[in-house]
């Protein structure tokens, strides 16, 4: 049975400095009593032995309060010693005359504070039977209500105490209750905020950003880093409508190569695309449309991107745990996805107004201006996160013929009709540019030198195969040298990749056209 009251968390002032001071005010009655009353002078010994005891008892006291031991303690055993100085005090004072019975009510006090209900009742039993022990022998008809009066008036307070106690008890029980529900409020409130700084941070951070690149690499920190998802992906639609992966991020280790998805686990990511909502997977085992990025995760949320009505790609995080994700998580990730679409939207758009100073009228492609920026940039962020990166030179077989044969008209028809076989044959993040007269260049990120050559020799087989029908009903079958350099093989500037691709183009004009060769 719980013995003390809990006063280690307490909104009511502590009384123990008012206790000490009325304990030492009551030694100091009690010597002047002694010393009024010549008990000194009769009992010396008697005296100093209770006035030590008092004092050994107000230094334990003073001890406590310096924290050396539990004050509890030292207010249990100021009432069992008040049980036995108190009546010793009341029988050298005259017994029922004294009034030093008085002193039980600092004893009740105590008790009533510091003890539990039925500990407390005991102590005022203890104490009342302690003063009926004392002066029962006193008691007559003529003083047994006087008598009577005094315990009557001990219990009264006691139980008046007892009942205030526990009602500023539960009172401040549920004060601090409530000042605990307040202070978890104002932390959520607080933590509410510093999301809510962090988006708007983010967000503005996502709009300041015209490069695609970029975009994707500011989602993917703070998918990972902000919103703390373990695994988390940006997923995109090629020119096929097909899904792959932008960028992820597994465990904190970004991932920056495409990797395209099954058609098997993509049905759920069309299906948000289709209904432009966020999905919330609770338990990945349970579903056959979604092929999950990490093969332990076990719940998913994904969110679309949609700006203006049209799908730029979708957000997903993934956790291994079961219903990992909150209404609160859709909310923040829809947040960032919204933020994250207009980003894209406007960086296409900032794309589109720089193509138009960049575009070769006649072909269709990507002018010589753009080719060197794209390269630079390219070369940038192979060389940032280690990937491999490869350039195509191709070059028209005996073009100044053609034009002095057929004419510069049918020559444009060529340099056409060639620009389109090449955009058939490289993928849609290939970057195809029209170099110079009747060359042309390819840029290939994250492709290695072997799988270049595949690319330049698919492109010369075709051009081969190719006939080409001229405005003047005219039939011309055209060849093409191609030259292939890669980093970092052939160096590590792109100006270094550009000597070496035209080094391997000449090569292959040298060995007699029609080739593909590499340095």
């Amino acid at each position: 049975m719980k013995l003390f009251l809990d006063r280690n968390r307490t909104l009511l002032p502590r009384v123990d400095v008012i206790y000490l001071v009325t304990r030492t005010l009551t030694l100091i009655g009690f010597s002047w009593f002694a010393y009024d009353s010549g008990f000194i002078a009769a009992y010396p010994t008697t005296f100093w032995l209770v006035f030590a005891t008092f004092v050994a008892h107000l230094g334990v006291f003073t001890t406590a309060m310096r924290g050396n031991f539990d004050l509890k303690l030292a207010y249990l055993s100021a009432i069992i010693y008040d049980l036995m100085f108190v009546p010793v005090a009341i029988s050298l004072a005259g017994g029922l005359a004294s009034s030093m019975y008085l002193l039980f009510f600092i004893t009740i006090s105590v008790a009533a504070y510091v003890l539990t209900f039925w500990f407390a009742t005991v102590s005022v039993a203890l104490v009342s039977a302690a003063y009926v022990y004392l002066v029962v022998g006193e008691v007559s008809i003529e003083n047994a209500l006087d008598f009577g009066l005094r315990l009557a008036f001990l219990w009264a307070y006691y139980l008046a105490i007892s009942y205030v106690s526990r009602y500023l008890r539960k009172s401040e029980a549920r004060l601090i209750k409530l000042f605990n529900t307040l202070n978890l409020r104002t932390a959520e409130l607080e933590k509410s905020q510093a999301q809510l700084e962090v988006f708007y941070e983010n967000t503005r951070t996502l709009g300041g950003i015209l490069d695609e690149d970029g975009i994707v690499k500011e989602l993917i920190r703070i998918m990972s880093n902000t919103l703390r998802y373990q695994y988390c992906a940006v997923v995109q639609l090629d020119r096929w409508n097909h899904f792959y992966y932008r960028a992820r991020s597994m465990d904190g280790r970004p991932n920056w190569l495409f990797k395209a998805i099954d058609h098997d686990g993509s049905e759920l990511i069309k299906r948000v695309i289709k209904i432009e909502e966020p999905v919330r997977v609770k338990d990945i085992a349970a579903r056959d449309d979604y092929r999950p990025m990490e093969p332990k995760a076990r719940s998913a949320l994904l969110v679309p991107m949609i700006a203006h009505g049209k799908p730029k790609g979708v957000l997903i995080a993934e956790s291994i745990g079961v219903d990992h994700f909150t209404e609160r998580d859709m909310q923040q990730f829809t947040s960032v996805a919204r933020s994250a679409a207009m980003a894209l939207d406007n960086a296409e758009l900032h794309r589109r107004t720089e193509e138009l100073t960049m575009i070769d009228e006649l072909t269709a492609t990507y002018n010589y201006r753009y080719f060197v920026h794209k390269l630079e940039e390219e070369k940038k962020r192979a060389l940032r996160y280690d990937l491999p990166l490869s350039i195509i030179m191709v070059d028209i077989d005996w073009f100044k013929k053609i034009n002095d044969s057929y004419g510069h008209e049918s020559g444009n028809v060529v340099l056409r009709e060639l620009s389109n076989v090449i955009k058939r044959c490289i993928r849609d993040v290939d970057i195809f540019c029209r170099y110079g007269g009747e060359e042309f260049a390819v840029i290939l990120p994250q492709t290695a030198k072997m799988e270049a050559e595949h690319i330049g020799e698919r492109i010369r087989s075709q051009v081969e195969e190719m006939i080409i029908n001229t405005e003047k009903d005219e039939k011309l079958k055209i060849t093409v040298s191609v030259g292939v350099s890669a980093y970092p093989e052939n160096g590590r500037s792109h100006e270094d990749l550009v000597t070496a691709a035209d080094q391997a183009l000449y090569r292959a004009k040298g060995s007699g056209k029609n080739l593909v060769c590499s340095v």
